[in-house]
């Protein structure tokens, strides 16, 4: 583009875009994130040897696998799910924003598991039995006085997972969602690669005031639902 005033204003408009694209799939991966590891991580703490193995197995393949495995698994290896049972018509194809939310959210479970085990084993395993003493059922108890505790306690942790999930979402470039990085190079691509730090600086502030905002939420959160007495105030 000749016009600099255009092209600032088509960069800032397609930049806006994708920064409310990099937000969706940030949010809704910690969301599904969230709703899987609850059952994960109470599995893990209470359930019987096998399902605990099962869940084991499942948390130590998402954890160690790379990102960009597991989201071409899910965007490029279901397609091919047929092929593996000799039925190559039958396909899984995923549009790529849901493989990309199932990619993060599955990952990013495994770890939230883990943050929400953690707290859970912290209470008291005392609180449990008086609950159960008291007449309560063992979800009730579980539910209404271990996870509601652990919960809290494990806002810390969840702060530090939407900070990883949120660095994690460029990569779903390479199924072409047009979140930020996308953007990004397509108006590298568009000046043909006479602007580059001119894109990628104001890309990499957006980024940054997307983790500071983040973070001060999550902050106000934990501060909202923080008992006096019951916890350490943060130094």
């Amino acid at each position: 583009m000749d016009n600099i005033g255009e092209f600032v204003y088509y960069a800032a408009i397609a930049i806006g875009k994708g920064a409310l694209v990099t937000v969706s799939v940030t949010v809704a991966s910690l969301i599904l994130g969230f709703v899987l590891a609850v059952p994960l991580a109470i599995g893990r703490t209470y359930g019987n040897r096998p399902v605990q193995f099962l869940i084991q197995l499942y948390e130590g393949f998402f954890r160690g696998t790379p990102h960009v495995v597991t989201l071409f698994i899910f965007y490029f290896g279901l397609r091919q799910v047929g092929n593996l049972f000799g039925a190559p018509e039958f396909q899984i194809a995923l549009p790529p924003f849901p493989a990309a939310i199932l990619a993060l959210g599955i990952t990013s479970s495994a770890y939230q598991s883990l943050i929400f085990r953690s707290t859970i084993q912290s209470i008291s395993r005392d609180q449990y039995n008086a609950a159960r003493s008291l007449g309560m059922g063992k979800w009730q108890a579980i539910f209404g006085i271990v996870f509601v505790q652990a919960l809290r306690l494990s806002i810390p942790g969840l702060t530090n997972e939407a900070t990883i999930v949120l660095k994690d979402s460029p990569i779903t470039y390479l199924v072409a969602i047009p979140e930020m990085l996308t953007q990004a190079r397509g108006i590298i691509d568009s000046a043909m690669g006479r602007v580059f730090f001119e894109v990628l600086i104001p890309v990499s502030i957006i980024y940054y005031l997307l983790f500071y905002f983040s973070n001060r939420l999550f902050l106000a959160l934990d501060k909202k639902l923080r008992i006096p007495g019951f916890e350490t105030d943060q130094r």
